[in-house]
């Protein structure tokens, strides 16, 4: 799947029309830089009466700079802040696609923080629950949550690279 939405993200015949990959030359960043659009699934344990799981989905922003191997890790303001980067010079296609291809090929050594991240997720999910559940008196046991389990592996909507102008 990734090797094929990188092809037709910088397919000049199609125009990349659903992009979800790109590589920008900008001067917001000093080194190169990957944010990583993701969707994080959890199945929500125990809020049904047959106990059959429910299906929470959230999105969210990681970003790092460095190469996958290397990655560091920025905080979730700065990563933000890379959707308002705008390019300040051109890229060629196969330079675009060797920046992506790159990551793409490392995603195995960005799994580990990944899975921490919906983790962390995971039990934020479940704290929120919890606080509703008590501000809603709930106390017929039906729809107390036991516990938010991620469904690993998370999934990677959008890889865009960052390079410095």
């Amino acid at each position: 799947l990734a090797a094929y939405v990188m092809d037709t993200t910088l397919d000049p015949i199609g125009g990349g029309k659903a992009a979800r990959a790109g590589v920008i030359r900008t001067r917001a960043v000093s080194t190169r830089t990957t944010l990583l659009l993701l969707r994080y699934r959890f199945h929500i344990l125990g809020s049904t009466r047959d106990g059959s799981p429910l299906l929470a989905e959230d999105v969210g922003l990681l970003a790092f700079e460095s190469i996958p191997a290397q990655a560091r890790w920025l905080a979730s303001d700065a990563a933000e802040a890379l959707l308002a980067a705008r390019p300040d010079a051109n890229i060629l296609a196969s330079e675009a696609t060797t920046f992506v291809q790159r990551v793409v090929d490392g995603i195995a050594d960005l799994q580990q923080h990944l899975n921490e991240t919906a983790s962390a997720r995971a039990s934020d999910l479940l704290d929120a629950h919890r606080r509703v559940r008590r501000a809603t008196s709930s106390r017929s046991g039906v729809g107390a949550v036991l516990r938010v389990e991620p469904q690993l592996p998370i999934d990677i909507l959008g890889i865009y690279v960052y390079v410095p102008a």
